[in-house]
């Protein structure tokens, strides 16, 4: 019997794929577009952290599928820590398709910067195990 995405436990550390984004950031920006990446495959985000050195500015970063955030809202990183943004309860918002586009945005305020700044996204394939 071969093994095939579908007979994969959707717990599976080996489905799971981290991407990692790193962000230069300018001031006064808002909602802007810093990095993209199409899987190729249906997915799932399923973990979304963000994490710099240095904090001197209000920053916030967002992932989105098609426009939609994956997060209840945007996370705003501390210094040092690794901070995990709050996924949205609505599967639709956390799926997309093998087509659409995962993208991280961020908006900053006039001063300050971010160093080191780095979001992170973890997805799986989908469907896994007999989803729908």
């Amino acid at each position: 019997m071969s093994v095939t995405d579908a007979r994969v436990n959707k717990s599976a550390n080996h489905a799971v794929h981290t991407l990692n984004f790193p962000i230069t950031t300018a001031i006064s920006q808002t909602a802007l577009l810093a990095g993209a990446w199409t899987p190729g495959f249906k997915f799932q985000v399923i973990k979304v952290s963000v994490f710099a050195t240095a904090v001197t500015a209000t920053i916030t970063a967002d992932v989105q599928i098609g426009g939609t955030s994956v997060l209840t809202g945007a996370v705003t990183p501390v210094a040092g820590t690794e901070t995990a943004g709050t996924l949205s309860s609505t599967l639709k918002n956390v799926r997309g398709s093998a087509s659409q586009q995962l993208q991280i945005k961020y908006t900053s305020n006039g001063t300050g910067a971010g160093t080191n700044l780095m979001v992170s996204v973890q997805i799986r394939p989908y469907p896994l195990n007999g989803e729908i």
